[in-house]
Formats: structure tokens, C-alpha cells, sequence
């Protein structure tokens, strides 16, 4: 069985900062920062591949990768913002009447 060292704690910040930046590429504008993603990104991967460890699934790693997405994806589903929201181009609604 595997122990939490340092090599492991790094790949596993490693996986988390590379899972954050493509998720904030992928997303763009619609969900988190880039900085949000990458913060919750390595949060997620070490979590994640800790209980991979403890669960003996590996060394981790690919528990840590796999475990990180759907992390990732729940963090900004729930803090989705619109571009309408963020720069205030709300428009209020038009009264449409039917003609006679």
C-alpha cells in the first residue's frame, strides 16, 4: 500500500493545476475564473487521491484525475455567471400587445 509523501502530494497539484486550466479553457467566460479553477483543481486532486490511496486504488493518480473532473464541473455549474449578468446588459422586458 502506498503512503502520502511529497512526490505524490506534487503530481497530485500537478494534475489538479492542469485539470483547472483546461476546465477554465473550456468554459471560458461561463463559469469560474481562472484562478477559481485552479485553486479548487488542486483542493479536488488532493482529496480526491488521498481517498484513492486509503481506498488502495493505485497509487492514486489516476483516482486523483478521474475524481478531479467531476469536482471541477459541480463547482462551476453552480457558479455560472452569463456575460449579461457580469457587464450589466440586462434590458428589461418589452410589453408586446397584439394588434386588432
Amino acid at each position: 500500500m502506498e503512503n502520502i509523501n511529497g512526490v505524490l502530494i506534487y503530481w497530485f497539484l500537478s494534475i489538479g493545476l492542469l485539470e483547472g486550466f483546461a476546465t477554465s479553457l473550456f468554459l471560458r467566460d461561463e463559469g469560474m475564473s481562472l484562478k477559481g479553477n485552479l485553486i479548487w483543481g488542486m483542493i479536488g486532486a488532493i482529496i480526491m487521491g488521498s481517498i484513492g490511496i486509503y481506498m488502495g486504488i493505485g497509487d492514486g493518480l489516476l483516482f486523483a484525475f478521474i475524481g478531479t473532473l467531476p469536482l471541477l464541473f459541480l463547482v462551476n455549474v453552480f457558479h455560472q455567471h452569463h456575460q449579461e449578468d457580469l457587464f450589466g446588459e440586462i434590458f428589461p422586458a418589452k410589453i408586446i400587445r397584439k394588434k386588432r
